[in-house]
């Protein structure tokens, strides 16, 4: 797929999910018969519509996804947010904030899962760097 909004999907990925030598990879697997389709989609709509917007820097987008994934209860998706936050800029004191925060607005019970989600990609980011 050539289009400009796959091509700027495809350069948002690169600046969330840049790889990291030893880290676990970020992806998500999808059934061989729509693979190919689902991702062409998701990169068109999600990273090169919707993250590649000017109205709000990305370490600010990634803040807003780490939120609602936490009171969604997504957790394969808040771990592949929380790494994203991560790589552009964003602490481990503002994600952990962050999903603090919705233990207001989404619950206690989803933000200590969020926590112990974060943990898991604090702990997978300090191995990757030993």
């Amino acid at each position: 797929m050539s289009d400009e909004r796959f091509q700027q999907g495809l350069k948002t990925v690169g600046e969330l999910f840049p790889p990291r030598e030893g880290a676990p990879a970020t992806g998500f697997a999808y059934p061989p018969e729509i693979a190919e389709d689902f991702g062409a989609l998701s990169i068109s709509t999600v990273m090169g519509d919707v993250w590649s917007r000017p109205g709000l820097p990305k370490p600010q987008r990634a803040m807003c996804t780490i939120a609602a994934l936490t009171v969604m209860d997504k957790p394969e998706q808040l771990k592949a947010y929380i790494t994203a936050a991560l790589n552009l800029g964003v602490s481990r004191q503002e994600v952990c904030e962050v999903i603090m925060q919705m233990a207001i607005y989404g619950g206690f019970p989803a933000a200590i899962q969020g926590l112990g989600i974060a943990n898991e990609v604090f702990e997978s980011w300090d191995a990757a760097e030993s």
